[in-house]
């Protein structure tokens, strides 16, 4: 049986249902199991001593990981951030499939729209560095975060602030806003909702999630899953949550 885990501070359910519902749906004999850890360094450890077939990284470890890795694509190197580990005769093979949610949904983006980016992490460091070109800029809540009402075309939020009326983003969306790309898997959010009500087009962080899963499972597996599976689940699963 092949084992596969998460590392994350706060571990949540969701990568655990679709690897659960895949495995199952491509008859792999394999688990996937989601670890609370504040110990990276040891928690990789524990894996290769357990035999581990592979680990997806979360939040806040995508970075400081990548000094752990014996290997490294392209990507993890580009953008400095590593979310998918796998495990081959002890070594470990670094890979960013982040970007692959980060490509869909700027499918999105005009090269001359403004952007303001939310937020300085892997995420929105890794958004940064794809729209290179773009005219972008990027608000942190440690220094400039008051800017982030300036006019713009597109609003990419890489913060969990806007998930509740108690911690908005904004009392009215910045003007000009026509896209907003959340990274909340939530969509009952008071963001979602100010779109909604201001008829500004809300794309939310289960497209993302679902580029970056579709890869991390084919660099798991071997196989290309298919995304219309994957639509299946998604909606028995969101439907329960």
């Amino acid at each position: 049986m092949k084992k596969f885990i998460s590392l994350a501070s706060s571990p949540g359910k969701t990568g655990q249902y679709f690897y659960t519902a895949f495995f199952n749906y491509y008859n792999i004999d394999a688990t996937y199991t989601p670890y609370k850890t504040s110990n990276l360094k040891q928690s990789i450890l524990d894996a290769l001593s357990n035999g581990i077939d592979g680990i997806s990284i979360t939040m806040p470890f995508k970075n400081s990981v990548i000094s752990l890795l014996d290997s490294t694509d392209k990507s993890v190197n580009l953008y400095q951030s590593c979310n998918t580990i796998r495990i081959v005769n002890g070594k470990l093979y670094g890979y960013n499939c982040d970007i692959e949610g980060v490509k869909h949904v700027s499918e999105q983006i005009y090269s001359n729209d403004r952007i303001s980016i939310l937020g300085d992490g892997a995420i929105g460091s890794m958004f940064a560095s794809y729209l290179h070109s773009h005219n972008f800029q990027v608000f942190s809540r440690r220094t400039n975060w008051v800017g982030r009402i300036a006019e713009t075309d597109v609003l990419i939020n890489c913060t969990p602030c806007g998930t509740t009326a108690q911690d908005n983003l904004f009392e009215s969306l910045p003007l000009g806003t026509r896209l907003v790309i959340d990274m909340s898997m939530a969509t009952k959010n008071y963001l979602a909702e100010q779109c909604r009500i201001s008829n500004i087009q809300y794309v939310s962080g289960r497209e993302f999630y679902k580029q970056q899963f579709l890869k991390q499972f084919e660099i798991y597996t071997g196989i290309v899953p298919q995304p219309d599976i994957y639509d299946r689940f998604s909606e028995k699963f969101y439907q329960s949550i």
